[in-house]
């Protein structure tokens, strides 16, 4: 945990530049700074300002960064930001209790992409006074770290890590706390880690972690410092558990009169004081424009270091916010992702969603990395209520129209709420399917289900294992060197309709089938004893229960054969005969 200054080494500023005569010195002290740090890890170093700024969000008013020079010559300027430590603890009944400690200053946060000595300094600019403070060493010591996730550069359609590594993202949606505060995530990524999973999509709301609302005022966080240090004790869980996160920076309700309205309430509106005479004006506002980069600034100065950030989610289902104008949300969307990449000197990859529109001038103009589905089943047409076949549908669709990684970042049977979804599907066939239509699909991930604390945390025997399942048939399986294309399966059965989504690659041959009769809103499991499969091509597999999770008979698939008995549905994980990397 970072902690406050402690006792000062030395005082170490000498103002070296003042670009107008009359400007007064800056002169401030900083606290030690490690001169040591692993590859891919976090360094941090803090400084205190002579005197605590008026508003320290503001970079007109201070604007503090740390330069950082690799041993190649690159230089990263990052900017450092508004800092108050706090400790956490439950009280009896079971709520989180922040209490702040010590004062407030800035912080740098930076992770070195490579080994070797480095150097780096503190460069500050005051009003109009700049000071620069001399060049420390920082020797980065290598270690196995696998980096940022990023699109890849072996297939286009898939993620994979700076080393090279793939990635397929397994788990689900965990937007918000409890009332347990940041202490909820030590429970959800805990179970999510304890079955492989890897993956959690977290919302910036007004009612955690969001760091401007009407408390703020505009473009001044000091009243949710608070918040902000959850996520960090949130994002620090992530990288202790193996999950990498969605941040989403924004969501419908706080623009929107129709849809979860926060409207009332939201500082931008006019009748808060803010610039916006309506929610629409967000995205053509200059004013506001300018104070939206502002946070920006701030979310990545603070969070930017993190290689499990996954993704900016500029916004959750921007098609709910009132007034939608393709034409400005496509040029809002592609000036702050530019914005973000000025900002950050990670690169992380920018995303979007969209709750109903494949809106192709955000798509395509938007300057996203991947794009996302949602759908809930109660919400779609006839066809589209069946989740596995809705999910690898509009998967492809979107491949094809886009060309871009697609995650379903949002999936659920039933919209209204948890009560409604177990009443719907007592068994959570909705989101077994999801996950396994997602590996099949071509998207890079599996279907995220919502509903994370008050469904799947409340029976956690049922749920939990079913993300264990997806993780350990996917492991191993080198994404983006497959070329994956659509598998050529059929399967016939007598007794019921048995249809067979897959991927084929280079080596290796992704098998789902799907007793097509077993839904959700259909749940009459039955015994299927004589259905036979064909595949294009000779393969050598094995067949998998993706309910269990347990690696059962091998098979050579060549011509027509027999399906063992199954209920439900059955996978299948093959390769090139004779395969001998299979799972065990």
């Amino acid at each position: 945990m970072p902690s406050a200054p402690r006792a000062l080494r030395r005082t170490f500023f000498a103002t070296l530049l003042v670009l107008l005569a009359s400007a007064t010195d800056v002169r401030a002290v900083g606290a030690p700074a490690p001169d040591t740090v692993a590859e891919w890890s976090r360094f941090e170093a803090s400084f205190v300002p002579a005197a605590t700024p008026a508003n320290p969000f503001d970079p007109d008013e201070i604007d503090v960064r740390g330069e950082f020079v690799s041993p190649g010559g690159r230089t990263f300027e990052v900017p450092a930001f508004w800092y108050q430590a706090y400790e956490r603890s439950l009280t009896s009944s079971g709520a989180e209790r922040l209490t702040p400690v010590g004062e407030p200053h800035f912080l740098v946060r930076f992770t070195p992409d490579r080994p070797g000595r480095w150097r780096w300094r503190w460069v500050v600019r005051e009003r109009d006074a700049l000071a620069v403070l001399p060049y420390e060493g920082l020797l980065v010591s290598p270690a196995r770290g696998r980096g940022f996730v990023r699109v890849s550069r072996r297939d286009p359609r898939y993620l994979a890590f700076d080393d090279g590594t793939p990635y397929f993202a397994v788990g689900e949606n965990t937007g918000w706390y409890d009332r347990r505060g940041s202490f909820a995530y030590d429970d959800w990524f805990g179970r999510l880690a304890e079955q492989g999973a890897n993956f959690g999509r977290i919302w910036m709301s007004s009612w955690t972690f969001g760091i401007e609302w009407n408390d703020t005022g505009l473009g001044d966080y000091t009243r949710r410092l608070d918040r902000a240090w959850q996520l960090d004790r949130v994002l620090e869980e992530a990288e202790r558990d193996g999950i990498y996160v969605m941040l989403s920076l924004l969501n419908h309700g706080a623009f929107s009169i129709f849809f979860n309205s926060a409207w009332a309430d939201n500082p931008y509106n006019a009748a808060n004081g803010g610039p916006l005479a309506s929610p629409a004006q967000f995205f053509t506002d200059a004013t506001a424009r300018e104070l939206f980069a502002r946070r920006l600034r701030y979310i990545v100065a603070r969070w930017g270091w993190s290689t499990h950030v996954q993704a900016w989610e500029l916004w959750n289902e921007v098609d709910l916010t009132d007034g939608y104008v393709s034409a400005n949300v496509a040029a809002w969307h592609a000036e702050m992702a530019d914005r973000l990449r000025a900002l950050d000197p990670y690169d992380h990859l920018v995303t979007t969603s969209h709750a109903f529109l494949s809106d192709s001038n955000v798509l395509l103009g938007g300057g996203l990395d991947f794009t996302q589905r949602h759908a809930y089943a109660n919400q779609q047409p006839p066809a589209l209520r069946n989740v596995g076949f809705a999910v690898v549908t509009q998967t492809r669709e979107r491949l094809l129209a886009t060309g871009k990684p697609v995650l379903f970042g949002e999936l659920g049977v039933d919209y209204r709420g948890p009560n409604e979804t177990r009443a719907a599907d007592p068994d959570g066939v909705g989101i077994h399917d999801g996950l396994w239509a997602g590996v099949v699909s071509g998207g890079f991930g599996t279907a995220m289900s919502w509903w994370w604390d008050n469904l799947i945390a409340l029976e956690p025997e049922r749920y939990y294992p079913m993300f264990g399942a997806v993780a350990r048939f996917v492991d191993g399986i080198r994404w983006d060197r497959e070329r994956f294309v659509p598998a050529e399966a059929t399967v016939t059965a007598s007794s019921r309709p048995v249809v067979a989504y897959g991927l084929r690659g280079r080596k290796k041959l992704l098998l789902w089938l799907k007793d097509d009769a077993f839904q959700w809103n259909a749940p009459g499991a039955a015994t299927i004893t004589d259905a036979t499969l064909q595949v294009k091509g000779r393969w050598c597999g094995q067949w998998y229960d993706p309910w269990t999770g347990e690696w059962l008979d091998r098979v050579e698939l060549r011509g027509a054969v027999p399906v063992p008995p199954f209920e439900r549905d059955l996978a299948m994980l093959a390769g090139r005969c004779p395969a001998t990397d299979l799972h065990p």
